[in-house]
C-alpha cells in the first residue's frame, strides 16, 4: 500500500472505515526556526512555544479538524489514558477513544507511532512505542482496550531503521526479558552492541498478540531528513504527530 503526503501531512493508507482518518505530520510547511524547522509539534523541545502553537493551529486547519488535538505528556511509559471522559492527567504515551472528534494524538523523532482501529470503526488508539514503552508493555496495553486482536487494523508510522539505530547489551536484555521472540530483530556488531529494529520488534509482538491486519509507511525518519524529524541524527531536533480521528 502506497501513503500518500501533502504539504504538511502524510496520509495513512490502510483499510479502515472511510470515517477514520489517520497519519502522520511531515516536518515542511511550518514557522519553526533551526533547528526545529520546520513544523515543530512540540512544546518540550526548546522551540519557541508561540512557534508551537501557530504550527499546530495551521495543521489542524489544514487537516479541517473541530477539536484540538489530545497532547500529551510523553515519559516512554506503558500508560494509556480514555478520552472519553474528562482528564486532568495527560501524563500517558497513548490514548484511546470511542467518541467522534476525539483526536489521539502522539507525538515521535525515530520512536515507533501506532495507530490502532476495530474494523467497525468504533473505537481507535494511538501509541508512542520507544524501546522502553515496548519493554513495559504499551502494546499489549493498547491491544486490551479492543476486544478483538485478529480483526484490529493497525498502522505503523515511520520510525528510525535498523542501520541507524545502534543500543547497548542493556538495551538488548531488556527486549530479550520482555520477549525472546524478539530476538531476531537484533543484528549483533560486537560483543556490547546491536542494531535494533523497532518496527519488526513492534510486528512481531502485534503477530503474536493475534494482530493479522498490519499495515505500515516503511519510511525511515533518519534517513528522510527533507520529512522527519530524528533525535538519533539531529539530537535537538523537534517532534512530528501521529494522529487518528472518527469524523
Amino acid at each position: 500500500m502506497t501513503d500518500s503526503v501533502d504539504e504538511l501531512w502524510l496520509w495513512a493508507d490502510w483499510p479502515a472505515p472511510k470515517h477514520i482518518r489517520a497519519g502522520t505530520s511531515i516536518r515542511k510547511g511550518g514557522t519553526s526556526k533551526s533547528p526545529y524547522n520546520e513544523l515543530n509539534l512540540a512544546t518540550h523541545v526548546g522551540d519557541i512555544t508561540a512557534d508551537v502553537i501557530r504550527n499546530r493551529n495551521n495543521l489542524s486547519k489544514h487537516l479541517e479538524l473541530a477539536t484540538e488535538p489530545s497532547w500529551l505528556e510523553q515519559t516512554h511509559s506503558s500508560k494509556i489514558i480514555s478520552l472519553d471522559c474528562h482528564q486532568k492527567n495527560n501524563v500517558a504515551d497513548g490514548s484511546y477513544t470511542s467518541k467522534k472528534k476525539n483526536i489521539c494524538a502522539i507525538l515521535t523523532a525515530d520512536c515507533v507511532p501506532i495507530l490502532f482501529c476495530n474494523s467497525e470503526g468504533t473505537k481507535i488508539a494511538a501509541i508512542h512505542a520507544g524501546w522502553k514503552g515496548i519493554c513495559a508493555g504499551i502494546i499489549e496495553n493498547a491491544l486490551k482496550e479492543f476486544a478483538k486482536p485478529s480483526s484490529t487494523l493497525v498502522w505503523i508510522g515511520p520510525c528510525i531503521d535498523r542501520q541507524y539505530y545502534q543500543v547497548g547489551r542493556d538495551v538488548y536484555e531488556r527486549c530479550l526479558d520482555h520477549s525472546t521472540s524478539i530476538k531476531s530483530a537484533f543484528k549483533q556488531i560486537n560483543n556490547e552492541h546491536w542494531y535494533c529494529d523497532l518496527r519488526n520488534i513492534v510486528k512481531i509482538i502485534l503477530r503474536n498478540s493475534e494482530v493479522g491486519l498490519i499495515y505500515e509507511c516503511g519510511l525511515c525518519t533518519y534517513k528522510r531528513a527533507d520529512l522527519f524529524y530524528s533525535y538519533r541524527r539531529e539530537n535537538n531536533t523537534g517532534r512530528t504527530a501521529s494522529m487518528i480521528w472518527m469524523e
